[in-house]
């Protein structure tokens, strides 16, 4: 009972402090009222009027994060909305700003007693843990700019769950996995590929000179000498008679 007792005492003091925080955070006008709601989260809704039901927001690493501000202009005037901004802090205090979110400037004019909703996506790449976000609304009244907080509270950042059938881990493996095959093909085929298979070449017979017989004697063409000429012509040289000599 005691425990419970507690509880609610800090839901009240909670709650006691946020109203402290939005009068300070919107001086210009009591009657404009931002809500902050995260689609993509699924806890839903957050407030400037916190819940102690609600829990913690949680911001995925490498995703779209986005956040849609429910403005309600109770105003008889209008609202311009200038630019919405943010920052990530330390989780136990929100001065100490670790880095400073894209702003997105917007023409967008809220007139008066109507609302308007104005998205706003970051991107967070931190280490998992708790940390501190912080979205602002730029706006303009007239000639002046007030700023306005939109949400003011604690994040928790985790990684991305890893699945096997997730379209980007599936791409990779393929890619992967080809990789890995076009290496295995060239070191096999550098190191043990088959062997070399000679191509046998026809021999390609030599063709004797026709001057020439089987046993390399020189052979005259004689098929251009006329038929009487060859029949006249003695088979052999006839001997050279010697003289004889004259010496005494």
């Amino acid at each position: 009972m005691a425990k419970l007792t507690s509880f609610w005492a800090l839901c009240l003091a909670l709650l006691a402090t946020t109203f402290v925080f939005a009068q300070e955070s919107v001086p210009a006008s009591a009657n404009l009222e931002i809500t902050a709601e995260f689609p993509d989260n699924p806890f839903g809704l957050f407030t400037q009027i916190v819940s102690c039901l609600i829990r913690t927001l949680v911001i995925v690493n490498g995703q779209r994060n986005k956040v849609v501000l429910d403005l309600n202009n109770k105003e008889n005037e209008a609202y311009s909305v200038v630019s919405v901004s943010g920052r990530i802090t330390l989780a136990e205090d929100h001065t100490k700003i670790i880095r400073n979110l894209t702003a997105l400037r917007y023409e967008l004019t809220i007139p008066a007693q109507t609302r308007a909703n104005v998205p706003y996506t970051f991107y967070s790449e931190y280490t998992p843990g708790e940390l501190g976000l912080e979205v602002f609304v730029d706006l303009q009244a007239g000639d002046k700019v007030i700023r306005v907080v939109g949400y003011s509270g604690n994040i928790t950042v985790s990684e991305p769950e890893s699945s096997w059938f997730d379209p980007q881990l599936l791409f990779l493996y393929a890619v992967l996995a080809a990789g890995a095959a076009g290496v295995a093909y060239i070191v096999r085929e550098a190191y043990f590929g088959g062997k070399k298979v000679k191509v046998k070449k026809d021999d390609v017979p030599v063709e004797r000179p026709a001057h020439r017989d089987d046993k390399g004697q020189m052979v005259l063409d004689q098929s251009w000498i006329p038929e009487h000429h060859l029949k006249n012509s003695p088979r052999q040289s006839p001997k050279i008679k010697k003289r004889p000599s004259n010496r005494k």
